[in-house]
């Protein structure tokens, strides 16, 4: 808002002293003739010096002349004091148009990044091919291009597959090792020196060697007995290939955006405010997209998300929308990020929770 400045027109002390002694000074002008040509106890009589009018005009004009010099320094006084307070006041209007004009270069370039953050979901996309059966014997190959948040969906389930591969191929009995394995493919993909490291790089190159030969009975026993569940798994794209081409760019634009918000002076933008952004910008993000950047960082990938230095789940709330039943359950939401730890939240509201869905369950316990 606009801060608009009032002159204070209420005299000061010193002014108010200046014109009271003034006023006695005058007042005292008119009365110094009757006092001074009384005769005094020495014997000088002063109307006797000269005539009654010079005697008054000398006796007047030195009391009238002292109050005009102090009402003339009253009058510089007080334009003095005018103009100091015009200077103020241009100086704070000059402040005002200095920080509107930075909230709307920060505003700018914050809808423009957003608008190329749609623009970097847009260009997602991948290739499924399907196989149509026109008879019993023959089958016809369909492409199909998902494109946009949709590719999410199967971004994360290709994930979850050699996640669980990866659980049940490592000795370690730790959950980051095997999320980390399961994100270094989706990431950088499989390749002939990996597959000849590890078992669990074996296992993937037969699921992709079946894929790729369109050997789908293969490819399913596979999956599988790998799989922890009973859903048809659609494999029916080029998997294990690595999608850093596309989703490098899409995080790092992601991270710089809400990097660029966080960082605002809070002078500038408060921190409820920068809240109001990066809540514009999450509104674009599907659960997949929020699934997908919560893999990101805690498979170390983007570890620069959530650490000493930036808060950008807990403090900013980047990842909201997860719920325990959207990520794989072996990752327990309740116990990586602490609920109750000291994270900052919006003043003025009663509550505000890391996560939508502790709102869920206190409503369903209440």
């Amino acid at each position: 808002m606009n801060s608009v400045k009032t002159f204070d027109t209420k005299l000061g002390a010193l002014s108010i002293s200046i014109l009271v002694l003034s006023g006695v000074v005058l007042i005292f002008s008119f009365l110094a003739p009757s006092i001074f040509v009384q005769p005094t106890r020495t014997g000088i009589d002063f109307s006797k010096t000269g005539q009654i009018g010079d005697t008054i005009g000398g006796l007047m004009n030195p009391f009238i002349a002292i109050a005009g010099v102090l009402l003339t320094f009253l009058a510089f006084f007080i334009q003095f004091r005018a103009n100091k307070l015009q200077q103020s006041s241009f100086r704070e209007e000059l402040n005002e148009q200095k920080i509107q004009f930075r909230k709307s270069q920060f505003e700018n370039q914050f809808y423009e990044m957003l608008r190329l953050h749609k623009e970097n979901v847009n260009d997602l996309q991948i290739s499924i091919r399907k196989l149509i059966r026109l008879s019993m014997s023959e089958k016809e190959p369909l492409e199909e291009i998902i494109k946009g948040r949709k590719t999410f969906d199967y971004f994360i389930k290709e994930l979850e597959l050699c996640y669980y591969i990866a659980k049940k191929s490592f000795k370690e009995s730790d959950y980051k090792v095997w999320l980390n394995e399961a994100y270094g493919i989706i990431y950088h993909g499989l390749n002939n020196e990996l597959i000849t490291k590890h078992e669990y790089f074996k296992i993937l190159s037969d699921i992709q060697q079946a894929h790729e030969r369109n050997n789908y009975s293969t490819l399913s026993t596979i999956v599988r007995s790998k799989f922890p569940t009973n859903d048809d798994f659609d494999l029916q794209y080029p998997i294990f290939k690595g999608y850093s081409s596309l989703l490098g760019h899409y995080y790092r634009h992601l991270f710089q955006t809400v990097k660029f918000v966080v960082s605002q002076d809070e002078e500038l933008v408060t921190y409820e405010n920068k809240r109001k952004y990066l809540r514009i910008l999450r509104a674009q993000l599907s659960n997949q997209e929020q699934a997908m950047l919560f893999y990101n960082w805690f498979s170390n990938f983007g570890r620069q998300w959530e650490n000493n230095t930036n808060r950008f789940f807990t403090d900013y709330r980047m990842i909201h929308n997860i719920y325990p039943q959207l990520i794989i359950p072996d990752l327990h939401i309740e116990e990586i990020f602490d609920f109750n730890g000291n994270f900052r939240k919006e003043s003025g509201r009663v509550k505000d929770p890391l996560f939508e869905y502790q709102d869920w369950e206190k409503s369903a316990s209440g």
